[in-house]
């Protein structure tokens, strides 16, 4: 062996004696690559688990629930030696910006590919959100010891260590032979066991594979590296090979290196009897030496952590089998020895005495249980440190009343017994309390995510992030209700969830490449149209017409034909036809009723099919539309750019075939509208002598015959409903991300205004997402020469997510055939891949079929007593969440807006209060208010959108005027000026801004 090599075992042994090096407090020996298991130097088994938190919301009472379950399911682990528990959980606010560039990276990494401009957007959102979200991981370390065998088991562990004698020598590396079998089955017993009870006390649970286990381990050690991609070299990795050992034959050169010279990339140096540093940081550490005089739950001191400025710190709470052996026997020896000499030694042996008497009796597992703290502040600031030790001691102090200290004799073995994973081992004093006392101080009580990363990052009220990702898998359909009292921000919420589905990798990435979803929003009023201003404004210029925001008018330069049909087809498809169907019924529908007349639906069916038929030009019976030149300058100019001969007699259809085959698809589709029956084409139909034999004796309850109401309510529609008299006009052409103003078009007030406003839903929903139901299953009903575009059609659709919105949904409350429609949708949806999300005030404006298969619920506000009792009785929630729905949503303010999501995920129901913190940037940019979006359009065509939403956010940090507007107003009308409309003071702040 050569001197170095002599030299380095000296060195590591004396290390190892003294524990002055960190690597010496290091007990982690390899991990077992594609397991979750980790083996320690005296062949211990170590898993890590990853604890995100409850899946529903918990008071004291729920609590306290909790742990006697999670004690009665626990304490089999824990009424003997050999198994250890170790929860350590920490807080970095200091980490913050990082966290929130990471979560925000994958949004950011779409917009790109998108060519979306919205860097100012995401660059906010990372400044302005670090200070509202705190970096915090929990996690347990379960450790199986070998004390958990048989004397036996013991013996056959020693033979199966036993080296090969071909093994070649390779002292710096790990070693292989360290874990047993035994032990494995028996720890893997153990994890899964232990995973499967914390998933049935609704804790979220996820243990780590090997490199994942040892890579939390160091982020532990190092807060700056906490969540880094790094992963150790573990037996079975591809080996990068080292410099060669000095001593000969020794071939660790070709073997993974030492778990501990990965692991620890940066020294430790002692500074003073309570300071250590550490890579970047220095160190202070607290350890527990008198237990809490009242058990009190963890939320109570992380609620004095938060009082102030917060920073960062970790606690590590160890728990370990058997806790009235060894110690804590040689304590009550002592203490009844000397007992007559000192009270406390009396209390101290009664104590135990008690302890014993409950074990004994079955009645509680009395556990080993150690504590410590740690926090930590730049190298460069000392007294910054000093302040945080003190006011973390102060805050454990008054935690129950717990006695602290820092002088354990060695800061660098405190340090690493409040770091993850390293040992089982703790220069905390070691107490007995019984189990479930243990587990009630630890953190149980935290709230995360369902999902690692999402589109948009939502935050707990304590400052965890939350992000969210729509139309994930683990959701099985999408159907969201959103319900809040005016003002309390639902709209910012959908323009919110909207923007997060355009920037979703999953909602935007297809076979064809990165692409925006498509998104039809029904709005009533221009709450949506500042999302589609952000979008539009974003996109490339030759791009920009994939966002539109468009009022619906009742007139005819916006006509919608409900009878157009899919490019080639001469008949509806199945889903199409139920539409009509309704659509009919709606029409048919005498003003001032709920209802259509009975068997109006049965007559709406056979006459749809029979228009069909009658303007079939393939149907021998048919009698297909003539094509007439000058109907449309478009499809008259494509026929003569295509030299395109047509007979005489050539129909319709005729154009809409040769303009296809010649490849102008809009061209063909703009011929179609003149080859598909309109409304007007009803009242032949339902006279024919098919629809007489068997509607013809049909009368309604007050004796008219069925077909004459039929035929007069089409008459009127089309006197009263100019929208319906000619051919499609109202085009989005392939517009992706569309909302549809129908507030002009969808009146309030009135019998009348009620059957205009369902038929506006209808025609609304018809032009936005008449193609969001195409599948596989339909292509067999298409002209055989049209399949092969449909079918690339339908397998690009069916690559992309669709989602219909409808806002203001109390609109439909007295039109049930649109809420029937609704609910086909609603039904349907999951095979097809549509969204839907309904928009509304109160939670009475949802049917109850609405309510039962949504799998969101998001509750702003409920405004009422009544309203909340409602929702609590609907949606069962936990005494937690109903008090957070009476006392907790009370509207936005200055750290965002609070709402309650209830969802119904693949793994189960959650409760979770959450907040939507918008930066001032987006929140000008979603604003809804008139004179906020007068504002900021006109600011956005005179100085360009970004720079427009910097100067608003700069002037207006809550992310509106409209006070300013209101106090410029006033002070005009003091001045006796009058007028009209506030325009003027408006077209005066712009002029401000532009000119800053």
């Amino acid at each position: 062996m050569g001197i170095a090599s002599i030299k380095s075992g000296l060195a590591s042994a004396l290390g190892g004696i003294l524990k002055k090096d960190m690597d010496s407090f290091f007990f982690l020996e390899t991990g077992i690559s594609g397991t979750n298991n980790v083996v320690a130097a005296d062949g211990s088994i170590m898993s890590v688990i990853r604890i995100d938190g409850l899946k529903k919301m918990a008071g004291a009472e729920e609590m306290a629930g909790v742990i006697d379950e999670m004690n009665l399911k626990l304490s089999s682990y824990f009424d003997a030696s050999g198994h250890a528990l170790q929860v350590w959980f920490a807080r970095d606010p200091d980490a913050s910006k990082e966290l929130v560039s990471r979560l925000n990276r994958p949004a950011r990494i779409v917009s790109d590919k998108l060519k979306l401009n919205l860097e100012d957007v995401f660059d906010e959102r990372e400044n302005h959100l670090s200070d509202f979200i705190t970096w915090e991981g929990c996690y347990l370390a379960l450790w199986t010891r070998p004390s958990v065998l048989t004397k036996t088991e013991l013996e056959s562990i020693k033979r199966e260590r036993k080296k090969p004698d071909a093994w070649p020598q390779a002292a710096s590396t790990q070693d292989v032979f360290r874990a047993s079998r035994q032990l494995i089955t028996r720890h893997d017993s153990f994890v899964a066991a232990f995973l499967a009870d914390l998933k049935t006390l609704n804790l979220r649970a996820d243990v780590l594979e090997a490199h994942d286990a040892i890579g939390a381990v160091r982020g532990s050690l190092y807060p700056d590296l906490q969540g880094a991609d790094w992963k150790p070299a573990l037996p079975g990795d591809k080996v990068f090979q080292r410099n060669p050992s000095w001593a000969k034959g020794d071939v660790s050169h070709l073997f993974v290196p030492p778990l501990r010279d990965q692991v620890f990339s940066r020294g430790g140096e002692v500074l003073s009897p309570r300071i250590v540093r550490v890579g970047r940081y220095n160190f202070a550490t607290l350890d527990m030496t008198v237990g809490p005089q009242e058990v009190r739950p963890f939320s109570e001191l992380l609620n004095r952590m938060l009082m102030g400025k917060e920073f960062p710190w970790r606690a590590s709470f160890l728990l370990e089998g058997n806790g009235l052996s060894g110690e804590m026997q040689l304590k009550s020896t002592l203490a009844a020895v000397v007992g007559f000499t000192n009270s406390e030694n009396v209390q101290i042996r009664e104590a135990i005495n008690a302890m014993q008497d409950l074990k004994r009796n079955g009645e509680e597992v009395i556990v080993r249980y150690r504590v410590s703290f740690a926090t930590w502040a730049p190298v460069d600031n000392v007294r910054l440190l000093e302040e945080r030790v003190s006011q973390l001691q102060r805050s454990v102090e008054s935690w129950g009343y717990c006695g602290v200290t820092s002088s354990s004799g060695d800061p660098l073995a405190s340090f690493m017994s409040s770091a993850l994973g390293v040992d089982v081992a703790s220069t905390g004093a070691a107490g007995a309390p019984p189990m479930r006392d243990a587990l009630y101080m630890m953190p149980w009580n935290r709230d995360a995510s369902p999902w690692e990363k999402g589109s948009v990052l939502f935050r707990t009220p304590d400052g965890r992030p939350w992000p969210y990702e729509p139309g994930s898998s683990k959701q099985s359909t999408f159907i969201d209700l959103i319900f809040a009292p005016p003002g309390y921000a639902k709209s910012v919420f959908l323009n919110t969830t909207n923007l997060a589905l355009c920037l979703s990798p999953s909602a935007t990435s297809s076979s064809s490449g990165v692409q925006l979803p498509r998104v039809a929003i029904i709005d009533i009023g221009p709450s949506s149209s500042g999302l589609i201003s952000l979008i539009k404004e974003a996109l490339p210029a030759d791009k920009r017409h994939q966002a539109q925001y468009r009022r619906l008018r009742m007139i005819k330069d916006h006509a919608i034909n409900p009878f157009d049909t899919q490019l080639g087809c001469r008949y509806p498809l199945p889903l199409e036809r139920a539409f009509l169907v309704n659509f009919l019924s709606i029409l048919g529908t005498p003003v001032g009723d709920k209802a259509p007349p009975s068997g109006l639906s049965d007559l709406a069916g056979m006459v749809v099919d029979e228009v069909y038929k009658e303007l079939d030009d393939q149907s021998r019976r048919g009698n297909p539309r003539l094509y007439s030149p000058q109907e449309d300058e478009a499809v008259d100019a494509a026929l003569k750019r295509y030299d395109i001969k047509l007979d005489e007699e050539a129909t319709w259809w005729d154009v809409v075939d040769k303009l296809f085959e010649v490849g102008d698809l809009h061209a063909a589709t703009l011929a179609q509208r003149f080859a598909v029956p309109l409304i007007q084409d009803l009242n032949v139909v339902v006279r024919k002598t098919q629809v007489q034999d068997v509607h013809g004796s049909a009368k309604t309850t007050t004796g008219e015959p069925l077909i004459d109401v039929f035929q007069r309510m089409i008459s009127s529609a089309l006197r009263e409903y100019e929208i319906l008299t000619v051919p499609t006009r109202f085009d989005i052409g392939d517009s992706r991300v569309v909302s549809l103003d129908i507030d002009e078009a969808a009146p309030r007030g009135g019998d009348p205004a009620d059957k205009q406003t369902s038929l506006v839903y209808m025609l609304a929903r018809f032009v936005l997402a008449r193609d969001f139901y195409l599948n596989e299953e339909v292509v067999h009903l298409i002209p055989e020469s049209y399949q092969r575009h449909h079918e690339k059609r339908i397998n690009a659709l069916r690559e992309i997510p669709k989602k219909i919105v409808m806002d203001e949904f109390h609109r439909t409350k007295s039109t049930p055939q649109v809420r029937d429609q609704v609910m086909v949708d609603l039904r349907e949806g999951r095979k097809w891949g549509v969204h839907i999300a309904l928009a509304s005030q109160l939670l009475e404006d949802f049917d109850d079929s609405m309510v039962d298969v949504a799998t969101g619920v998001w509750i702003m506000g409920v405004g009422t007593e009544r309203a909340a009792k409602k929702a609590n009785e609907i949606f069962g929630l936990s005494p937690a969440a109903n008090r957070v729905l009476r006392t907790k949503l009370n509207g936005p303010g200055p750290r965002g807006a609070p709402f309650l999501a209830i969802l119904n995920l693949k793994d189960g129901a959650h409760e979770h209060l959450l907040y939507n913190t918008l930066g001032p940037m987006e929140l000008w940019a979603f604003s809804t208010t008139p004179e906020d979006a007068k504002i900021r359009n006109s600011l956005y065509n005179r100085i360009g959108p970004q720079e427009a939403r910097r100067r608003l956010a700069k002037r207006w940090a809550n992310g509106s005027a409209k006070a300013d507007v209101e106090l410029r107003t006033a002070r005009l009308a003091e001045q006796g000026l009058q007028l009209d409309d506030d325009q003027g003071v408006i077209e005066g702040l712009v002029d401000e801004l532009a000119e800053d």
